[in-house]
């Protein structure tokens, strides 16, 4: 396992063990934790405050004065003058029923999405139930067989026998020194890059020197023209000689007009050379992103921390490039970016693959309690042939980093008066 950064999940996580989370709230009239199936999952609602903002948590109290609810584990209480609405969800097995309807029985990677979100609501019996059904399809599923020996002892912890104090206490706290890692662990959706995004990330990366197979669309260049009337002739005869331009000509056309509105008209149909590299050195193939980063024990799998991968389909465009925008644009606790650009040597992508005695930047240390084996070193030293690979990789990038239009606030500020001849000026 490698990389696994230690970083607390962000998003609404709903994921609260303490004794207060452990009741359903009517009023101030609660379930005691005897009375009820702590296998049911979280009683779940929606604030929607006088602002107009909404929130969703686990209701833990309410009444004319207040509603408590649990935000990632910590209490938050709201005053009702504040309040235009408490909306308690349906119970998490009838959600569950109504999502699991719409899903077919092969698509294995959407029914284990599915087990994450009744775990996330600690529906521990449901998840376990689902995952049996699973196995007996895909019986060596690694993400599967994972998720259902952690959840199998917890359902066993959520039902202890009522006449053994001794064993009940024992079990609350495993619970407890369990959930603090689950809640670490809880796996995050990553959103896939669309194909216009894919396409327009391309654009940015191209190498005038060495660029790949493209196609600027007539209707494109029109546009171009139309939005910058001074800078053609007007003489349409003069016009129409730029549509015979090659390809590549075309496109210096747009970048020395810096017509971003237009970039993503430019159909780009192969990889860039920095971006193949990536694929084939770096993420997968001959490299190690998807090999030891990326797999079920560690970021990609439930265990990941707010540093996920994509692990399925290794070789298609939508993981690819989407696992390429994560690292690109991912920050550590103290703001750096995962990748540095002007000194890839130092990236702690690379860093932290490295044994400890040779970095200075080791990898963060992995509680004893935590799922996986643990970490294993990517490169022995600068000399392994992966690590000259990536920091070759990186260096091939455009410098200086392009503003996608995308995910922007993620992305590393461009260095003033840079300019690349060969690449276009972002």
């Amino acid at each position: 396992m490698a990389l696994l950064l230690l970083i607390s999940i962000s998003g609404p996580v709903l994921f609260d063990q303490s004794p207060q989370a452990q009741v359903k709230a009517v009023g101030f009239q609660t379930i005691p934790n005897d009375q009820q199936d702590d296998r049911d999952g979280i009683n779940e609602c929606i604030i929607t405050l006088a602002s107009g903002r909404t929130i969703t948590g686990e209701l833990i109290k309410q009444n004319s004065q207040i509603v408590i609810i649990s935000i990632k584990g910590i209490e938050t209480t709201f005053q009702r003058s504040s309040i235009s609405s408490v909306r308690v969800l349906a119970p998490v097995a009838e959600r569950f029923a109504q999502m699991r309807a719409t899903i077919e029985d092969d698509d294995i990677d959407a029914r284990l999405s599915l087990v994450e979100w009744l775990r996330n609501r600690r529906a521990y019996g449901l998840a376990v139930k689902e995952l049996e059904s699973v196995l007996i399809e895909e019986p060596n599923n690694p993400r599967a067989r994972l998720l259902y020996t952690w959840l199998s002892a917890y359902d066993e912890m959520g039902t202890p026998t009522k006449n053994s104090k001794k064993n009940t206490k024992k079990n609350n706290t495993r619970a407890t020194k369990e959930s603090q890692a689950t809640r670490r662990a809880t796996k995050l959706d990553i959103p896939r890059l669309t194909p216009e995004q894919i396409n327009l990330i391309r654009v940015y990366e191209i190498d005038l020197r060495n660029p790949p197979k493209l196609k600027v669309p007539d209707a494109t260049l029109k546009a171009l023209m139309l939005s910058k009337p001074d800078a053609f002739s007007p003489n349409e005869d003069e016009r129409n000689e730029i549509y015979s331009l090659s390809e590549i000509e075309k496109l210096k056309l747009l970048f020395t007009h810096k017509a971003r509105h237009l970039y993503g008209q430019v159909q780009i149909l192969e990889n860039p050379a920095s971006m193949e590299m990536f694929k084939t050195k770096v993420h997968a193939q001959q490299g190690w992103i998807i090999n030891a980063c990326a797999t079920a024990r560690c970021h990609g799998g439930p265990n990941a921390g707010r540093f996920q991968l994509i692990n399925t389909k290794a070789n298609s465009n939508e993981t690819v490039y989407t696992n390429f925008n994560i690292l690109n644009t991912f920050k550590l606790n103290d703001g750096s970016p995962l990748i540095n650009y002007e000194s890839p040597e130092h990236s702690p992508l690379v860093q932290m693959g490295m044994v400890a005695k040779n970095t200075l930047t080791p990898h963060p240390q992995i509680p004893r309690d935590y799922p996986g084996r643990g970490f294993r070193p990517i490169f022995r030293s600068s000399r392994d042939r992966k690590y000259r690979d990536a920091i070759e990789w990186i260096r091939s990038m455009y410098q200086p980093r392009p503003d996608y239009g995308f995910l922007t606030e993620t992305q590393p500020e461009p260095k003033p008066n840079s300019t690349n001849p060969n690449h276009p000026e972002p």
